[in-house]
């Protein structure tokens, strides 16, 4: 399923670019129908004759498909393809197999933003460049434009451009760009053209029309791998960070150039690693391979699940310590819900008053 996946998020990237599509089609694409086809014969089950009819598989709900996935690590209800795009669950086991290219592509720019900010000792533009693409994944040219005027984001004018690319033609009807108030993003159509839906299936209030941007004045959207890994969790990062905020507890955002995604208490503070990630099990196998390097100094760590994915999946955190050892109870980083990250930073602030 994670090369399957990858297959196709690498197809949709090409499908989407401005670039006619030639064959051959992605090999993770070519080499996940083989495996399917041999997992298929194996099963007695029908197996797919052609990308074209995997591609119109992945479009149904894993509960549906005749292959049995026992070790998969998806939901019956998940799919690999909704309305023809990859979907978060896509994103995340396309992520598992390494989805090379997309982490090249965000690694280098978030790389180069970090180097540029602390030669010039300014943590300021970095925080402002990642509150940027969390608060405006999809803008006018004219907004960017003046955006990138001001003090803190002038430093990384360049880098933020390289952040955005030009809105999909499918996102453009009656000459314009229809946005989301739910999280800013793009609304596409439907397959019938007739309806809009938000573009994020994290969105906390999809299928809310937002401002429209007149397209012939240009209109920009952030690249996908920064929409699934730096736009989706930050929304949490800066809804927490805003209420340790209102406690009276001194918080920080992506201290020390992204050290950690926030830190409450100046004094022996408590690091946190926000997570966004759909499915717990998926999760775990991504932190039992990597997981975040507690900075010196740190009293408490922290993987915290954002308050989505928990009423999504009432027992996450329960399924993901159970999964992956290392954030159970007891050990140097502890995984918990936002609630319960929060009335322990509201418990620690009492007690240190």
């Amino acid at each position: 399923m994670a090369q399957l996946a990858s297959g196709i998020v690498d197809y949709a990237q090409r499908a989407t670019s401005n670039e006619n599509f030639r064959l051959p089609y992605p090999a993770n694409l070519q080499m996940a129908l083989n495996r399917l086809t041999l997992l298929a014969w194996h099963q007695g089950a029908p197996a797919p004759a052609s990308v074209v009819e995997l591609l119109h598989l992945a479009g149904n709900a894993f509960g549906a498909w005749k292959i049995s996935l026992p070790d998969a690590d998806v939901d019956p209800d998940e799919s690999l393809l909704a309305y023809g795009r990859p979907t978060r669950t896509c994103e995340e086991l396309g992520s598992l197999r390494g989805d090379v290219e997309g982490e090249i592509r965000e690694n280098t720019l978030m790389r180069a933003v970090m180097d540029k900010a602390r030669a010039a000792d300014a943590p300021h533009s970095y925080v402002a460049f990642r509150e940027l693409l969390i608060r405006q994944p999809a803008i006018s040219a004219l907004e960017l434009d003046t955006r990138l005027g001001t003090s803190d984001l002038a430093l990384l004018a360049d880098e933020v451009r390289q952040a955005y690319e030009p809105v999909p033609p499918e996102a453009v009807a009656d000459g314009v760009v229809r946005t989301c108030s739910g999280c800013n993003g793009l609304r596409l159509p439907l397959d019938d053209g007739r309806a809009w839906v938000c573009g994020d299936e994290s969105c906390p209030a999809p299928g809310s029309p937002g401002t429209d941007y007149p397209a012939s004045e240009g209109a920009w959207w952030l690249r996908r791998e920064l929409r699934t890994f730096v736009t989706a969790p930050g929304r949490a990062e800066l809804r927490i960070a805003d209420l340790v905020a209102a406690m009276g507890v001194p918080v920080a955002l992506w201290p020390d150039f992204d050290a950690c995604d926030l830190s409450a208490f100046e004094e022996r503070p408590w690091v946190v690693d926000i997570k966004a990630w759909r499915n717990p099990v998926r999760l775990a196998r991504r932190l039992r391979e990597r997981l975040f390097t507690v900075p010196e100094g740190a009293e408490k760590a922290f993987i915290v699940i954002g308050r989505e994915q928990v009423k999504a999946h009432p027992r996450y955190v329960a399924r993901l310590r159970k999964a992956c050892p290392q954030v159970r109870p007891g050990q140097r980083v502890v995984a918990v819900s936002e609630a319960e990250f929060l009335r322990a930073v509201r418990k620690e602030a009492e007690a240190r008053a």
